[in-house]
């Protein structure tokens, strides 16, 4: 398992990550962490066959402002 993303990442979040490439993981994570609108993020890695709801985004986005 890939230790790159901060905090504690739901096990949807954790394995999209571990399954992309070292330049799509730094891509993700950048969006994960700038603000970009979840529904965006989300639907751009559902069209590369990442199945994860924009709400899951928000979730751990909230989780990482509660640690």
């Amino acid at each position: 398992m890939s230790e790159g993303l901060p905090g504690n990442p739901g096990p949807t979040l954790q394995r999209i990550y571990d399954e992309l490439e070292p330049d799509e993981r730094e891509s993700v994570m950048i969006r994960l962490l700038d603000g970009s609108s979840a529904e965006r993020l989300a639907l751009v890695l559902r069209k590369h066959g990442h199945s994860v709801s924009a709400s899951t985004i928000r979730t751990y986005r909230r989780s990482l402002l509660e640690a």
